[in-house]
């Protein structure tokens, strides 16, 4: 097991840091006693939202399962030997043993992993079903990157849908939610970034 230092990601202004306090707070609303939420369109805010659920005391894992876009791996310069999401979809890693420790004792990350073809078949996908339920007994929070398609996202308990200002259109926004509920996915809402 290994550990990476997560200060410089999740380093907000301050009311970068209300904002995210606020989703927190309507998200466990929404959520109530359920524990897992996908954040699609925006990996490092994702991590944020996992980063403001452990400052509201809640022991939380994030998980990377934007298999389409290594944002992470490529951030931490973790190579390709690195075990996460696709090892275990694929059968050929253990989910404990994808687990990376932060410098923050609430705050554990489940990588990409690699995946060299590009290729996630609908059975593979479904392994993130398994993969929560495994983490849900041990974290009070999930938080999800889901790719676009919102493949892995229909596994979680709720989406959000994060766009930046400048490539928000509320038409377009409508459709894409109405696409992701459609594909199974449980849209709580969109968040619009400034």
């Amino acid at each position: 097991m290994f550990s990476v230092n997560i200060d410089k990601i999740v380093t907000m202004t301050d009311k970068e840091r209300q904002c995210y306090n606020e989703l927190v707070e309507t998200l466990k609303t929404e959520l109530r006693s359920k524990k897992c939420v996908a954040i699609i369109n925006n990996g490092i805010s994702a991590f944020k939202l996992a980063y403001s659920f452990v400052e509201t005391g809640d022991r939380t894992i994030f998980i990377d399962g934007d298999i389409m876009s290594e944002i992470f791996l490529g951030k931490y310069r973790l190579g390709k030997d690195l075990r996460g999401v696709t090892d275990y979809m694929r059968g050929t890693g253990r989910a404990h043993d994808l687990i990376c420790k932060t410098n923050n004792s609430d705050l554990d990350i489940v990588f990409t992993g690699v995946l060299d073809d590009g290729i996630v078949s609908d059975a593979e996908a479904a392994m993130m079903q398994e993969l929560i339920s495994i983490f849900s007994s041990e974290y009070d929070r999930i938080v999800v990157s889901s790719d676009a398609e919102g493949r892995v996202a229909k596994y979680c308990d709720g989406t959000v849908v994060m766009y930046n200002e400048s490539e928000f259109g509320e038409l377009a926004a409508q459709n894409y939610t109405e696409e992701l509920e459609n594909n199974k996915c449980n849209v709580l809402g969109v968040v619009i970034n400034e």
